[in-house]
């Protein structure tokens, strides 16, 4: 593994050793493509230019040691944080919520954004009657825009459950945090795309041209993200 090599060097990108190496082993298992990619906006916008970068977190599942590394990761960022129960996002983040759930020995429930007409109808799985008033960590894979985020933070909140914090893996870095923030919530994501592409390049997993290529693309795409915010 690329990261082997780095333990005694500085690590300008800013990432920690467990950051590090869930980057690598992402790489390592094929989460990290790069080419011409839609995204949910192009459902919308299918006029927007293309990514040039695609993160699918959801192969993490498949991989138990890279599975593990992405929870060290989010052991980590949860540290400083004050919470009495996980949320996951469902359903890219939800193996991952639950192997999180076991590390830290913090019950999860699970916000459902469809609807349930058969059984209890429950809209949160797993939530106790105990549980209303309980602060809740929500935590999903990545971040692009926000909308699944306060989707199931509404569903949270309407139970009576307190919500202040959002965890990420990555944060693509286009418009997410922002579009939390004016909610209310605040976002902790272990690594930013941008950090990762650095990283890439340190070790050689990306050539210098591709990285400027991929940089290119990524500001073409932001800066239709920002004319839409500005229509």
């Amino acid at each position: 593994m690329v990261v082997d090599r780095l333990k005694d060097v500085e690590r300008p990108e800013g990432l920690t050793s467990t950051q590090e190496v869930l980057s690598s082993q992402l790489f390592d298992i094929g989460a990290i493509k790069f080419g011409a990619f839609k995204l949910n906006l192009h459902d919308a916008h299918p006029e927007a230019p293309l990514s040039p970068i695609y993160i699918d977190l959801r192969v993490l599942r498949r991989f138990p040691e890279a599975k593990a590394a992405a929870v060290d990761a989010y052991q980590e960022i949860t540290e400083p944080l004050k919470f009495d129960l996980l949320a996951d996002v469902p359903t890219a983040a939800t193996p991952l919520v639950a192997s999180l759930s076991d590390r830290l020995g913090v019950g999860m429930i699970t916000p459902r954004t469809d609807s349930k007409g058969h059984g209890t109808g429950a809209k949160i799985d797993g939530l106790q009657e105990s549980d209303r008033g309980k602060t809740v960590l929500l935590v999903d894979d990545l971040v692009t825009n926000a909308d699944s985020k306060l989707e199931a933070a509404s569903v949270l909140i309407q139970n009576g459950l307190v919500v202040k914090d959002v965890v990420v893996l990555v944060d693509r870095g286009q418009g997410g945090k922002e579009q939390l923030a004016e909610n209310g919530l605040v976002l902790h994501s272990a690594m930013s795309m941008p950090q990762m592409l650095d990283f890439y390049t340190r070790v050689g997993q990306v050539s210098i041209a591709d990285h400027a290529k991929i940089n290119k693309g990524l500001a073409d795409l932001n800066i239709f993200l920002s004319s839409l915010k500005q229509q």
